[in-house]
């Protein structure tokens, strides 16, 4: 699922390193980030969002517009590919509705020149599901590759793009104390397996976007440009989700006890290749990363509740009342896989439908 990231309103003068939180840490043990995240830009998405772009596709969320980076791109591209093969992607496109997460899906394939499908399907998660019976985009990213002289402008971009993405390297060991600390995890609870996580940085596609797919028993996490400067902040939703994930697929019985929530969220928003489980998993990030968030930037009330009802809106209909919930979970002195089966046994699934729906009436 794509997750357009939430922007604070506040100055981010002061970093608040949540004191009163912090148990132990990871870099206090000898562990840090290196080793685990891995900050080199691929070229493999670089050709494919270079070819959603090439095709026209000019999504963006910022009212400012797009990235200077992504605005450049564009006019080089201009009269790079014949208009018979821009219409072949245009048709690519229009029939693939998550777009950006098809092109994501170039992760699964060798790279150029041939781009050949090239995933582990045992240790590959959902991205797989989406296009790898489909084999138009290999030939597509391959012959985008060859009429765009993408090696050319890789050559060219690589470096203004790496730039960026070296400005977040010293904040994953920020935001990894920050979740250890907020969910009581023993310091080498990211440690506990060995995938890595790939951290894109990625200003071809729109502002406040990111995702994250497990391809090859390995984690990619793609970042779009963002109004704020670097923090451990664009991290707290990714690790959190190493941490929510797993207890959700552990407490599959109170989670399916809420199921009949998903009908009603798919009644108000597409949502045809999402699943429950996953839903639940994420409603839990982002819950828990506002409440992160609150504390970085010591946002006001209203700032919280308008990124509550942002996710609320767009389909995480357990947002709020998780967010809620997790005040009498950081007075608990329990730990956060502890204390979650109480959070999803206290959920009144008639109340959730009742406040869903009544939602939806005002609008």
């Amino acid at each position: 699922m794509t997750k357009r990231q939430k922007t604070p309103k506040t100055e981010r003068i002061l970093l608040i390193l949540f004191l009163s939180l912090i148990t132990t840490s990871a870099s206090a043990f000898g562990q840090s980030a290196e080793g685990f995240f891995h900050f080199s830009e691929d070229v493999r998405l670089f050709t494919a969002y270079a070819m959603m772009n090439a095709s026209g596709n000019g999504t963006e969320w910022r009212w400012a517009g797009m990235d200077p980076i992504r605005v450049q791109l564009r006019t080089d591209l201009a009269g790079r590919i014949d208009t018979s093969f821009q219409a072949k992607i245009r048709a690519f496109n229009r029939s693939h509705g998550q777009i950006l997460e098809t092109y994501e899906a170039a992760l699964l394939t060798s790279g150029p020149p041939d781009f050949r499908w090239d995933y582990n399907p045992k240790n590959t998660g959902e991205i797989a599901e989406i296009v790898s019976a489909d084999s138009a985009l290999p030939n597509l990213l391959a012959e985008f590759y060859k009429k765009a002289n993408v090696a050319q402008l890789w050559n060219e971009y690589r470096p203004l793009i790496q730039a960026e993405n070296n400005e977040y390297k010293p904040f994953a060991d920020k935001a990894m104390d920050d979740v250890l600390s907020y969910c009581r995890l023993d310091s080498n609870y990211f440690y506990s397996d060995s995938r890595l996580i790939h951290f894109e940085y990625m200003p071809l596609i729109p502002y406040f976007t990111s995702m994250t797919a497990w391809i090859n028993g390995q984690v990619y996490f793609i970042v779009g440009p963002q109004e704020t400067k670097p923090d451990q902040s664009i991290f707290y939703y990714l690790l959190l989700n190493r941490v929510t994930f797993p207890l959700v697929r552990k407490d599959s019985e109170n989670v399916q006890r809420l199921a009949g929530l998903f009908d009603a969220v798919r009644s108000k928003i597409d949502m045809k290749d999402g699943k429950w489980n996953r839903l639940v998993a994420e409603s839990f990030s982002e819950a828990m990363d506002i409440r992160l968030q609150k504390r970085l930037y010591d946002l006001d009330d209203s700032t919280v509740q308008s990124s509550i009802m942002t996710e609320y809106r767009y389909g995480f209909i357990l947002c709020p009342t998780i967010y809620h919930k997790l005040g009498k979970y950081e007075r608990s002195g329990m730990t956060f896989s502890e204390y979650f089966p109480k959070i999803l046994k206290s959920i009144d699934y008639k109340h959730e439908i009742e406040n869903w729906n009544a939602f939806w009436e005002k609008k």
